[in-house]
């Protein structure tokens, strides 16, 4: 599903958001109820703010579309929403008219027409319908299956129009493919039974039939259909439509034969002289003399080579000569890690090239079994023999023979393949210096240095190419039959070509055995290697080779890497791996990087990010297990993980402005020069991102590692970055990993920690009974290590739920203990926090005046630690109290501020709780329209963050708006959605207000029935 306009696509990720979109594109220009998006998206068990959240989402969509400069597409109409569009805008009204136009065509015989139209339809789907974008609602099958069988008749009729056009040979590997994905569709089966015979390929037709006949059986216990069994007896009898009798047949082939001998080109070309032969390469002359040795060094190509067609285009364009620099050498290094299948590209290329070199071929592997180098001045040797020059004509230098072998090959058209490269160097010795002979050169190396060389990368196979070599090798129906555990291979097998043809060889070889078992035997990473090596060839051997080659460090590095469980890495890492400076380290590691044993992955915006392709990483685990003790292991990944927590501290200092409301332990960091600091955390909220999983892998390392002190101490120093962009299942997996190896190892001050934030995570889901169990016994235990800090920041989340709650008392005595105690320990950050929620409650009461006088003593704090983050809270709360007294220009000024600065530091919570203010103010100043737009942006923010309270309070205001423009059906839509929120928080005050204008828009619109309830809960 895709949604694009003016503006360009419109990006609708959120599979609820899909969902109802889906839904209201199935039924377009038509009303659907709120009933059935509910049923779209939950089925028969939707929450209690079902209603809620499918105006949230709702919301969201119309915001993107409007992005994409489509405003005003779905609307909402009583009792739901429906989406209007024009004929030509939707792709399902784009089909249905093409598929009608080929129809009408295909029955009056205009068959080009029809296959034309037929293609235009089908050329607008990408996949299954709703189901291509991961969409998963049950709802949606039964629409997704009729709209699924309505492409597939399409399919068929496209087919009926070629197979009428004679273009039956073109269709049969479409019709094989759609017949293995569709097994049990007739018509498609007797479809592919004509192009077959048509194509005089009888046999294979009736196995095809053969085939269906035993599917329909074993699947359904039914036998084929009338069209199949005609279709069969007709192929058997010679009776097909289209399909010529033997003898007409041979007729037909041998008619244009004759044809053409008769032709006047053919009597022109007999009498014609016999061509001459291509210079370089001339035929015996009458006096005896042999002609020039013509070397055919090439191996044999392979049958099965598949796909790398953009690689082979561009290397062939770069063998082309250029007219602006003809006598210049070409050369084409071909990069890439062992087994990724450089040496078949190159064999494959250099014999489809042939033709164009016909004074021959050379070719030379430049590393020998044991991975060490061949000497250029042999292959040289061997390059001379076949080139006609005998024992005792050889050169004894090797400058001597690279020169007779630039004279040999100077005026011929050879092609010159070097296999393996170890360097430049030994490349050097063995280019000829004319342009006639261009070269190939693949090595695992890059060859930067070898000069006028264009260079081409070969990666992995993509999971297309995969499966289509295991098809090729191993049959495309016990692939197809075995799909699931055909696509596991391909991914154990990390999609390395040798890897691929390897399996695939033992499998051939054990024809008896399921793909699945394969499969698991593969799943053990212990075995892996094992496993893939089969007639002595095998994966570990290549990477033994390279390795063996490297430097001691280089081989440190390449082991330790394997200790990093997360799947992407920085450079930075090397340094505490190696216990080295980072620009020492950083050396090393690209000289991985060279050698093809580390990927590198650049992306605009982001620095490089490493990688181990699969199978290298668990080579890498071999030759840790072998090389490294358990104790060295662990001296070095404390090196790292402490590392980890000196980069999430200064990650944290640097956005925040200093370590403000956070409590550290004791373990160990590591130190960086403050360049590498610099350099890596120039944005350190990116370098957050970039990092996320790396940093989790790290929390559960340091648990695993026993290291409990560092563990608690990482994960709640990447809270408030959690905090800041919603990531709470990272939150809470963190910390439930950390509180695990506290409580294991009797760390009371880390449980109390992780306890206190786990805390706050159920604050912000508000889940606040939840919060409370526990906070309070956070407090307890860092009252039991004197942690008055602690303790202080647990009391303060405590007086948060009671002011939630609704007992305000309780929280004004909780905030002023927590005050007096941040005082003490000068935690400015968190006494201007609690300045600003005392100052809520003084608004809450109507107590403007001191609400203000706090909230300045709130921004006095927040000055001294200058986190802009907590002055945005306190400048949108003193929003608020000049709103509650009218002061509607000094409000504005003030939440313009508030939402200038939450923009600047990146903070989606605080901007939807500014965009709510600045709303108000433009409906206090009449501009409904823009407040409801403001509303409706800040309503898709809040609900991206799931900050809950900040979403019903969004409701909330806009049913406050809804009902000032009088639109009384719309207020009470978005009342009832804000109570649902505040009654499941039992964010008590919240609800009574709503509860109040909700019955006073009931009243006003004459609805005085609906009214009953929410009197009750305003007066309770």
């Amino acid at each position: 599903m895709e949604v694009v306009g003016p503006g360009g696509p419109a990006l609708i990720t959120a599979e609820r958001q899909r969902i109802v979109l889906a839904v209201l594109l199935l039924e377009p220009n038509r009303i659907v109820p709120m009933g059935r998006l509910v049923d779209a998206v939950w089925g028969s068990a939707p929450p209690p703010t079902a209603r809620a959240q499918i105006q949230i989402c709702v919301s969201i969509v119309r915001a993107s579309m409007a992005k994409a400069g489509l405003p005003d597409v779905i609307q909402t109409r009583s009792p739901g929403y429906f989406v209007e569009v024009e004929d030509e805008e939707l792709d399902l009204y784009v089909f249905e008219r093409a598929a009608t136009a080929g129809r009408t065509a295909a029955e009056a015989g205009r068959f080009e027409e029809a296959a034309s139209a037929f293609e235009t339809a089908l050329g607008l789907w990408r996949g299954s319908a709703c189901f291509g974008g991961g969409i998963t609602s049950t709802v949606l099958q039964a629409p997704a299956a009729r709209l699924d069988e309505q492409r597939l008749a399409v399919v068929e009729q496209w087919v009926d129009a070629r197979l009428a056009l004679g273009l039956h040979q073109q269709l049969v590997a479409r019709l094989i493919d759609l017949v293995m994905q569709n097994p049990l569709r007739e018509h498609l089966r007797a479809q592919l039974m004509v192009a077959l015979s048509r194509s005089g390929r009888q046999a294979e037709a009736l196995e095809v039939y053969r085939r269906g006949r035993r599917e329909l059986i074993d699947e359904l216990g039914i036998e084929p259909g009338e069209e199949l069994r005609r279709l069969q007896e007709s192929i058997l009898s010679g009776r097909l439509d289209g399909a010529p009798h033997a003898d007409a047949a041979s007729a037909a082939r041998t008619a244009p034969a004759a044809a053409a001998a008769s032709s006047p080109a053919s009597r022109a070309a007999q009498a014609a002289p016999a061509p001459q032969e291509p210079q370089g390469a001339p035929a015996v002359a009458a006096t005896g003399v042999e002609p020039p040795a013509v070397p055919r060094l090439l191996p044999g190509a392979i049958a099965d080579f598949t796909g790398r067609d953009d690689l082979l285009a561009a290397i062939r364009k770069a063998l082309e000569e250029d007219p602006e620099t003809s006598y210049a050498l070409r050369i084409v290094s071909i990069t890439g890690r062992g087994g990724v299948g450089k040496t078949t590209l190159a064999v494959h290329l250099g014999h489809s090239l042939a033709k164009r070199f016909p004074d021959g071929q050379m070719f030379a592997k430049l590393r020998g079994p044991s991975a060490q180098p061949i000497l250029p001045t042999r292959i040289l040797e061997r390059f001379l023999r076949s080139l006609g020059i005998p024992g005792s004509a050889m050169p004894s230098t090797i400058e001597e023979r690279a020169e007779l072998f630039r004279n040999l090959v100077a005026d011929r058209r050879m092609l010159i393949v070097l296999d393996d490269a170890i360097d430049e160097e030994q490349v050097r010795w063995l280019l000829p210096g004319s342009s006639n002979c261009p070269v190939l050169v693949t090595s695992r190396s890059r060859l930067a240095g070898l000069e006028g060389a264009s260079s081409v990368q070969i990666d992995v196979f993509s999971t297309d190419q995969a499966l289509q070599l295991l098809s090729r090798i191993l049959g495309a129906e016990r692939i197809h039959s075995e799909l699931p555990s055909a696509l596991q291979l391909i991914t154990l097998c990390g999609n390395l070509a040798l890897a691929l043809r390897i399996v695939a060889a033992r499998l051939v070889s054990r024809p008896h055995w399921p793909l699945s078992k394969m499969v698991a035997r593969l799943r053990d990473e212990s075995q892996r290697l094992d496993e893939l090596t089969h007639g002595g060839v095998g994966v570990r051997a290549g990477l033994a080779m390279v390795y063996q080659g490297l430097p001691a460090d280089a081989q440190r590095l390449f082991r330790r890497l394997s200790m990093l469980e997360a799947a992407e890495f920085s450079s930075w890492v090397a340094a505490p791996l190696l216990d080295l400076a980072v620009t020492e380290a950083e050396d090393v590691l690209e000289f991985l990087v060279d050698a093809q044993l580390v990927d590198v992955e650049v992306v605009k915006g982001r620095r490089p990010r490493y990688r181990l392709h699969d199978l290298v990483r668990v080579y890498s685990q071999e030759c840790l297990a072998q090389h490294e003790s358990t104790a060295e292991r662990s001296v070095v990944l404390g090196r790292v993980l402490s590392t980890w927590l000196l980069l999430v501290e200064e990650a944290h200092r640097r956005a925040y402005g200093g370590d403000h409301t956070l409590i550290h332990g004791l373990a160990p960091r590591l130190s960086l020069d403050e360049s590498v600091l610099d350099r890596e955390l120039a944005d350190p909220l990116r370098w957050f991102e970039d990092e996320r999983a790396g940093l989790i892998t790290a929390v559960r390392q340091a648990a695993g590692a026993g290291l409990d002190e560092l563990c608690w101490d990482l994960a709640l120093t990447l809270v408030t970055l959690f905090e800041m962009y919603g990531y709470f299942d990272d939150w809470r997996t963190t910390h439930e990993i950390a509180l695990a190896v506290t409580r294991h190892n009797d760390n009371r001050r880390g449980q109390a920690a992780m306890l206190y934030s786990l805390g706050a995570l159920h604050m912000f889901e508000y889940k606040l009974d939840e919060a409370r169990d526990r906070l309070g016994p956070a407090r307890e235990l860092f009252q039991q290590v004197g942690d008055v800090h602690g303790e202080a920041l647990a009391l303060r989340n405590l007086a948060f739920v009671d002011r939630i709650q609704g007992r305000l008392d309780e929280a004004m005595e909780g905030y002023e203990k927590a005050l007096a105690m941040l005082a003490e320990v000068n935690d400015s950050t968190a006494e201007a926090h609690v300045l600003s929620n005392m100052a809520q409650i003084h608004l809450d009461r109507g107590l403007i005046a001191e609400g203000k006088r706090t909230m300045a003593a709130g921004l006095a704090a927040v000055e001294r630690s200058g986190n802009r983050r907590v002055r945005a809270q306190i400048l949108v709360r003193l929003g608020e109290a000049h709103l509650q007294i009218d002061e509607v220009t000094e409000a504005e000024y003030v939440y313009t501020q508030a939402l200038d600065t939450v923009r600047s530091v990146g903070d989606p919570v605080g901007e939807c709780y500014a965009l709510r203010g600045l709303a108000m103010v433009r409906a206090r100043q009449g501009s409904h329209g823009a407040a409801y737009e403001m509303l409706e942006q800040a309503m898709g923010i809040a609900s991206q963050a799931r900050e809950y309270l900040a979403l019903g309070r969004i409701l909330l205001s806009l049913g406050e708006v809804a009902a000032d423009r009088g639109s009384h059906e719309r207020a009470k839509e978005h009342l009832a959605a804000a109570l649902d929120i505040f009654r499941r928080m039992r964010a008590t005050r919240w609800e009574k207000q709503t509860a109040r204008l909700m019955r006073e828009v009931c009243e006003a619109s004459g609805d005085a029935a609906p009214a009953a309830p929410y009197a009750q809960a305003n007066a309770g």
